[in-house]
């Protein structure tokens, strides 16, 4: 891991070290719109805002000695970008630029870390700096961009000017790693409450519910709406998490329902997909709230929320929770949402809809491939559908939550119009199954009628020796993304998938099918004879890279199925092909051949020492 940064004085190596001195009393406050706790007790607290071309930075740990924070391309300190900062007894913030060699930390031959200030207070140390997103040190620093970025933090006990941080300044508590939305979102967003609006909350939660036999569960609860004379506004979303269910808890989502309910059978336990015993499960399709494992709070903007207490809002919702506990292990869970709504109304209804793969037994992954690529359409069809039918002509984008399971590698909701591919609504080249966050679009992207999402998931399925299929379970994949936008439309899930299953296609089989959600072995394949069940004949195939790759490509260019659900009524759309991209997107190259450089380090400014345990005595 990242253990060597805590030895950072007494080893750093490979060049001449940048040290930025700021005095105390230069200390710039700055607003951060960011913040993130990086450990379980809030020992050390990371703060942030960012522009279009600088990102501003805090780090604050319960220590008199130095702070450290990175970017890491694994976890680990490998090739990873970092920045340390300290105190001095005098009151002076110093700040390093370093990268990982190894274990090792070593400085960077150029500094592009600007030192804001730093301060040592009741046993808390507090350093300030900016940075540029791209430095275009390609060799040394790491982009800051919309990815899931593997943030390492560190923090030691000492005096960095006093003692040179000592092997025995370590404990295994003051250092670790977590996944970090930086630009798009991150953290928890800060947002001062309207003052002249009024804000009540209720919570709609799980009650104490145990089902641990099931190593994936969907429960599904059905709940009654606060009943209101008018219209509202829900302006946040809190996921209640339970202590010691965070294991489990995979996702949350919460459905409203239409008013063609059977029974009403309100706060009771029900398994989502049992329709014979839960007959109301169907009736209950628009995704009004939602929250994956990792998510952090869900903060409207200022200028719109979900409608409550209306003609067009539901009186009855759904709260689905996916339960994960692969070894059957024992717990208790009351998990669910905090909802915060106000009489004081927004411009907008904003809305949810869900686009990507349909959520099939039929999606197929290949085993032991670096990457396999499945795609999911919504088409312009399904989407002008919607908008005609609430006479919109386009559609505000201000967030995305991207979601595959466990293999998921990379992932991409790109924007279709009349052939062009505009920038992507959200892209995350280093997803990570355990960090699911709303991702902003800041500006809002318009949505116009005639465009059209393509979403694409590539699949990391080495390490499987037997193919992975579609499905609810978290070792089953999804390819998926909730898009937040406004104004509400009639549109809440916009899929498609494959018109025929065409791996099987590809090895000249046939399939029979059978009855059951999700379940491939009620599917029958023959070819030249011989039959099997759909699972025992593709784990017998020996699948070759030509294979993979054709199948691929003809899922995302072969005829699909659409799915376009509404409110109040569907569309279905057969064997219809996707819109070509005939002008990809090309994001522009900011860097070119130079790079932005700043703060060089002289040779002169550090003549009489190369390392830097020497260099401490100079401070």
């Amino acid at each position: 891991m990242w253990t060597s940064l805590i030895f950072v004085v007494s080893t750093l190596v490979g060049g001449l070290c940048d040290i930025v001195t700021i005095e105390k009393t230069q200390e710039v406050d700055y607003q951060y719109a960011h913040h993130v706790r990086m450990d379980n007790d809030g020992k050390f607290i990371l703060y942030w805002s960012y522009n279009e071309d600088k990102i501003f930075m805090k780090m604050r740990a319960e220590t008199n000695g130095w702070v450290g924070i990175g970017i890491s391309p694994n976890g680990g300190m490998n090739g990873a970008d970092m920045a340390i900062g300290w105190v001095t007894s005098d009151g002076e913030a110093k700040l390093l630029d370093t990268h990982g060699e190894g274990n090792e930390p070593v400085a960077d031959k150029i500094s592009d870390l600007h030192l804001q200030g730093g301060t040592q207070e009741d046993g808390w140390t507090s350093i300030k700096f900016w940075r540029k997103l791209n430095t275009c040190d390609t060799e040394e620093d790491r982009e800051i961009n919309g990815d899931t970025l593997r943030m390492i933090w560190a923090y030691g006990k000492y005096d960095v000017a006093k003692s040179g941080i000592k092997h025995g300044d370590y404990h295994s508590k003051n250092r670790g790693v977590k996944s970090l939305v930086v630009l798009s979102n991150g953290g928890i967003v800060t947002q001062a409450p309207d003052p002249d609006a009024t804000y009540k909350t209720f919570e709609l939660l799980n009650h104490k519910f145990n089902k641990t036999h099931a190593k994936t569960y969907y429960n599904c609860k059905m709940f009654e709406m606060p009943k209101l004379s008018k219209k509202h506004h829900i302006v946040k979303v809190e996921h209640v998490i339970t202590p010691g269910s965070e294991p489990y808890l995979h996702h949350i989502i919460l459905f409203s329902c239409s008013r063609k309910l059977v029974t009403k059978s309100l706060l009771e336990d029900h398994h989502c997909f049992s329709y014979s015993t839960f007959h109301d499960y169907g009736a209950c399709v628009a995704i009004l709230v939602a929250w994956a494992v990792g998510g952090s709070d869900m903060i409207l903007p200022e200028h719109a929320g979900f409608p409550i207490g209306d003609e067009d809002s539901p009186n009855f919702v759904l709260l689905e929770t996916h339960y994960d506990n692969p070894h059957g292990e024992t717990f208790t869970d009351s998990s669910g949402f905090r909802i915060t709504y106000t009489d004081k109304l927004r411009e907008y209804d904003a809305d949810i809809i869900r686009v990507g793969h349909r959520v099939s037994e039929l999606q197929i992954i290949p085993p032991q491939q670096n990457v396999f690529t499945s795609y999911g359409v919504c088409p312009h069809e399904c989407m002008d559908w919607g908008m005609e039918e609430r006479s919109v002509d386009e559609i505000n984008i201000f967030g995305s939550i991207l979601h595959s399971h466990t293999i998921g590698k990379s992932m991409e909701l790109k924007h279709i119009r009349n052939g062009v591919e505009l920038p992507p609504i959200s892209r995350d080249d280093h997803y990570d199954f355990n960090y699911q966050e709303l991702r902003q679009n800041i500006p809002e992207i318009k949505f116009k009628l005639g465009d059209s999402f393509k979403m694409i998931c590539h699949y990391d399925s080495s390490k499987r020796t037997n193919f992975t299929q579609g499905g609810l379970a978290t070792t089953m994949e999804m390819c998926l993304a909730f898009v937040l936008y406004y104004p509400k439309i009639e549109v809440s899930k916009c899929e498609s998938r494959p018109a025929k299953p065409n791996v099987f296609e590809h090895f000249g089989a046939d399939v029979e099918y059978g009855r059951g959600i999700f379940d491939i072995k009620k599917h029958t394949v023959t070819k030249d004879g011989n039959s099997w069940s759909m699972d025992a004949y593709l784990n017998q195939i020996q699948w070759t890279k030509e294979d993979t790759q054709e199948i691929s490509q003809k899922d995302g260019e072969g005829e699909l199925d659409f799915f376009c659900y509404g409110r109040n009524s569907s569309k279905f759309i057969p064997k219809m092909r996707a819109e070509k991209i005939t002008v990809p997107y090309v994001k522009e190259e900011k860097c070119g051949s130079g790079r932005a450089s700043s703060q060089i380090i002289t040779r002169s400014a550090y003549i009489s020492s190369l390392l830097l345990p020497l260099l401490i005595s100079l401070f």
